[in-house]
């Protein structure tokens, strides 16, 4: 058990090892610049879940680039879907160069962003693609739909100067695989997320299954003091039931003798429990009292004798006695 929390933990810590080094810190609401100068923006939908489109320019060269911002804003109880974007497929003509997300909060509403920085193969038109945003309370199954229109860019011929003509790294295949990371990098957190689940329910079950020890036994006072006032409760005094009476209580006495000093006094007849008496002092002590008693309880079980009441209250009071002024001698000797 202990080996398998330990594996548990071991792999939580790699996880999130490995997810802090390919996460990059996204900018809070104040690393948005509100200020950013585009030249196109479209906004989509006007309820709970609102879309952006925004352009950097209406207009580039061959030798610009081209920088689009969407933002997903999402107010609070629902959930929304960011449109995926596969490059060079959706935007023909253009180079991702760039790509970076970012998460804001202003007041109630969520601010999903995502820039991306293109630059054309040659000149004519760019046309950023139509998408579709579904969007739906949260915890319901209905969806909404947001379509946007397409956004068309001019690209015009660079002007023979120098610095127009000066090359530029090429920077698109990189930042795919980057995106492609972006999109990954999410596994490895829901993965140590469900190894840390099934390691707490391993957990919960093995608790919950394990054996318990069993409690120890209750003093062999306690259940003798307990017998004897379930016998009180019977009322078999008042109704002079004179052999069951006996035959209970001496019953107790002999059972309580036996588990609280170890003498083995229900298999023995009386006069040879008086006998094995003087080995234990602590019952010794009380055979003046403990030998009439036995011996009354016998001439009832076997010579038919009917004592009174008194006699009956007189043999319930030496067996609680006894067991009152010898409690807890036997079981704490041993």
């Amino acid at each position: 058990m202990y080996r398998f929390v330990l594996l548990v933990s071991v792999t939580l810590l790699v996880t999130a090892v490995i997810g802090s080094c390919g996460k990059e810190k996204s900018p809070s609401g104040d690393d948005v610049r509100a200020g950013d100068a585009f030249g196109v923006r479209k906004g989509f939908g006007a309820g709970p879940v609102r879309f952006t489109v925004e352009l950097s320019a209406r207009s580039i060269t061959t030798a610009d680039a081209l920088t689009c911002r969407l933002t997903l804003d999402v107010a609070d109880g629902y959930e929304a879907e960011f449109p995926d974007l596969a490059f060079p497929d959706d935007l023909p003509g253009a180079v991702l160069t760039a790509y970076d997300e970012r998460q804001a909060v202003e007041g109630n509403r969520r601010l999903d962003m995502r820039e991306y920085e293109l630059e054309p193969e040659y000149e004519g038109t760019l046309k950023w693609p139509a998408m579709q945003v579904y969007y739906h309370r949260a915890g319901e199954v209905e969806e909404d739909l947001i379509e946007t229109e397409p956004v068309e860019v001019l690209v015009e011929s660079t002007p023979e100067t120098a610095q127009a003509l000066e090359l530029k790294p090429v920077r698109g295949l990189v930042t795919v695989c980057r995106i492609d990371a972006e999109q990954r990098r999410r596994w490895p957190w829901l993965l140590g997320g469900l190894l840390a689940l099934a390691g707490v329910v391993f957990l919960i079950v093995h608790l919950v299954r394990r054996p318990r020890p069993a409690p120890p036994p209750r003093p062999a006072h306690e259940v003798a003091l307990e017998r004897l006032r379930q016998l009180a409760g019977r009322d078999l005094i008042a109704t002079t039931e004179v052999e069951p009476f006996f035959v209970e209580v001496t019953g107790i006495v002999r059972d309580y003798i036996e588990q609280a000093f170890g003498v083995r006094a229900p298999e023995q007849t009386t006069e040879e429990f008086l006998s094995a008496m003087v080995a234990e002092p602590v019952v010794a002590r009380h055979r003046p009292a403990l030998e009439p008693f036995l011996t009354a309880a016998d001439e009832v079980k076997f010579a038919c004798s009917r004592p009174d009441m008194a006699a009956m209250h007189r043999a319930f009071d030496t067996a609680e006695n006894f067991v009152l002024r010898s409690a807890g001698a036997g079981e704490n000797g041993k």
